[in-house]
């Protein structure tokens, strides 16, 4: 009767195991197409592939919702540096920590849907992102060169957005600032 009731109970964990891996997370691509050491790794990985089918639809959402045409070709373009530093991870730290940052990076890029508009208008990622394609386009340079930060409503009702583009080596610092709204740039200045 024991061993009878440890045979029931090892089928039953293995029929609950089984259960669980098919409903393991799979991620974004497919997996029999794997063909690079880190695409593999994802595979391998439950929690990496929930974190790249995460960022996938991150990713996708960002696309759909970005306000302008120059906001979704700098999305693309940042996706596709991305991958490649993603690439170069050699363990699962390193991944698990640039996935997370893809995705609130992609995050930011979108208005929170669930405020009223002027609330939207102003929101701290879309700011970023307007003058960081603002300062991509000043300095000739590609998005990913570009990082701002919000740094907050300002006592006459303005917004600043502080930011660093790199150049061949060199910095500049800038500007943005915002109307009360933060629907557009009043002043865009180079430090």
């Amino acid at each position: 009767m024991i061993i009878r009731s440890k045979i029931l109970f090892a089928v039953l964990v293995a029929g609950v195991l089984s259960l669980a891996g098919a409903a393991q997370a799979q991620p974004s691509f497919d997996c029999s197409k794997a063909s690079t050491r880190v695409e593999n790794l994802i595979c391998d990985k439950p929690q990496l592939a929930e974190l790249d089918s995460e960022l996938a639809e991150a990713y996708r959402t960002a696309l759909r919702d970005a306000p302008w045409a120059s906001a979704n070709r700098r999305i693309r373009a940042e996706q596709k540096e991305w991958i490649a530093r993603r690439n170069r991870c050699e363990n699962v730290r390193c991944l698990r920590k640039r996935y997370i940052r893809r995705i609130g990076a992609l995050h930011n890029e979108v208005p929170d849907s669930g405020s009223d508009n002027a609330a939207v208008e102003s929101n701290p990622g879309t700011m970023m992102a307007i003058c960081r394609d603002r300062a991509a386009h000043v300095f000739h340079v590609r998005g990913p060169n570009v990082d701002t930060k919000y740094e907050g409503q300002r006592t006459d009702g303005t917004h600043a957005v502080n930011g660093t583009t790199y150049l061949r080596g060199a910095e500049e610092t800038f500007q943005c600032s915002f109307d009360a709204a933060g629907r557009s740039i009043v002043r865009f200045v180079v430090n």
